[in-house]
């Protein structure tokens, strides 16, 4: 069994052509039937069955199931390959959450210039969901990420930094502003400026949402942080963010909800577990730990 052999029946599975398969690589039919040949032997199976009615090509269920444990195969080789590209480089390919990156990596920033660090760090800034993703697929191989809750996860290796209530942020002359908490079922009638799906704190939302069975109005969603806040200063509505992301801002009030079992905002550092750091990223997530 070879590598490329995988490729072209996972080509085959999605095309369910021998034609279109071959010629998305660029070389003959025979090619491509003597590499299924080759499996099919090796593992003693059938993966497709020719139809030769219709000139197409069916997957048995087998081959179904093969084919989930070929992604995998061909997905941890593309990761291994970036890698080994990145193994000679100095950078550290560092994730960064906007939210994150403003209020709370300038606290930690000193710490990283002393240890030599900080300029080695070739930062992306996305949503935790897409950072996430874009650690499982090796494309950054440290991350701090924000979530609701630190499951047990087979391919990532989570520590708990800090912990962050979720507030509900509004203009300080807002009506609700002099309150020392709120029922989120009361804001029924609010506008919401809402984050867009890559930030947790729209998850969150919805899970209030859901556990009051309510619906709510939202006026706007916006990838950045800073526009949401800027809507609220404006008093052209309310949102539901981390304490974490309005210190120091005096134009905002930050409401504690009184719900029971209300979500928060979990401060993790992030890495790929079968990932050995070079000695500079594990200089950087120790400090991280020790933050």
């Amino acid at each position: 069994m070879n590598l490329q052999d995988l490729k072209y029946f996972h080509e085959l599975v999605n095309q369910k052509s021998y034609t279109k398969t071959a010629d998305s690589f660029g070389v003959t039919q025979p090619t491509i039937t003597a590499a299924i040949k080759r499996l099919e032997t090796e593992f003693g199976t059938t993966f497709f069955i020719r139809d030769q009615s219709h000139k197409s090509v069916n997957v048995t269920n087998i081959g179904i199931q093969f084919d989930e444990h070929v992604k995998k195969i061909l997905k941890e080789i593309e990761v291994a390959q970036t890698e080994i590209n990145q193994h000679l480089s100095e950078d550290i390919l560092f994730g960064l959450p906007p939210i994150i990156g403003d209020e709370y990596f300038p606290k930690i920033a000193g710490k990283l210039l002393k240890a030599n660090i900080l300029k080695h760090l070739n930062v992306q800034e996305h949503g935790s969901h897409e950072l996430k993703q874009m650690l499982l697929d090796g494309q950054i191989n440290i991350a701090l990420l924000g979530t609701m809750q630190v499951a047990n996860n087979p391919d990532l290796k989570l520590t708990v930094l800090k912990k962050f209530p979720m507030k509900i942020i509004v203009n300080k002359n807002h009506p609700l502003a002099k309150k020392k908490g709120v029922f989120f079922k009361d804001l029924e009638n609010e506008n919401f400026i809402d984050l867009t799906n890559d930030f947790i704190h729209s998850a969150a939302l919805k899970q209030l949402k859901e556990a009051n069975q309510i619906n709510i109005k939202t006026i706007y969603n916006s990838p950045d942080v800073t526009i949401v806040k800027s809507l609220i200063e404006q008093g052209l509505g309310i949102s539901l963010l981390t304490s974490l992301s309005i210190e120091n801002n005096p134009n905002l009030v930050a409401l504690p909800l009184l719900d029971e079992n209300q979500p928060e905002f979990i401060l993790v550092a992030a890495a790929r577990k079968n990932y050995l750091f070079k000695t500079q990223e594990q200089k950087l997530w120790d400090i991280l730990e020790k933050s």
